[in-house]
């Protein structure tokens, strides 16, 4: 069992990993990347833990979905930094989840500041994609 959960805590971190580069070079995280990433979390959860990894991945989907969809509204995130967090839920589970929102809205103010002051164009906008795999990363690294 220890096996299969680092397995996918590593599933995980390569999908964030996946996500930053993507959103790097293209500023736009891709559907089918979210959504192939999905059926793998939830599919992962319900194989290890049955009716309980169901509700782990669906919990951390929502807390990932819900905590993020007031930026979007906002026009602070685009929609695929949304699904990705919603995603990346799916893997964690609600708790895990919330920490990993954290720490990414902490990865993501770093980040800003950072452009804010490295960036003579001062862009609004840079691939927060990078803040969600830090973030994301860092909690899976404090709950080992």
């Amino acid at each position: 069992m220890l096996a299969t959960q680092s397995q996918l805590s590593a599933a995980s971190i390569l999908f964030v990993v996946c996500v930053a580069i993507i959103d790097w070079r293209t500023h736009r995280i891709p559907n089918l990347l979210c959504a192939v990433a999905a059926i793998i979390g939830f599919g992962s959860q319900v194989w290890m833990h049955g009716e309980a990894g169901l509700l782990a991945a669906l919990g951390g989907s929502a807390v990932g979905f819900a905590i993020f969809l007031p930026f979007y509204v906002l026009k602070a995130f685009g929609a695929g930094d949304v699904k990705a967090m919603a995603t990346v839920g799916a893997f964690l589970g609600a708790q895990t989840t919330l920490l990993a929102v954290g720490m990414t809205l902490m990865a993501g103010a770093v980040l800003g500041l950072a452009v804010l002051l490295l960036d003579s164009a001062s862009r609004k906008r840079f691939p927060y994609g990078i803040a969600i795999a830090c973030g994301t990363t860092a909690a899976l690294i404090v709950t080992g």
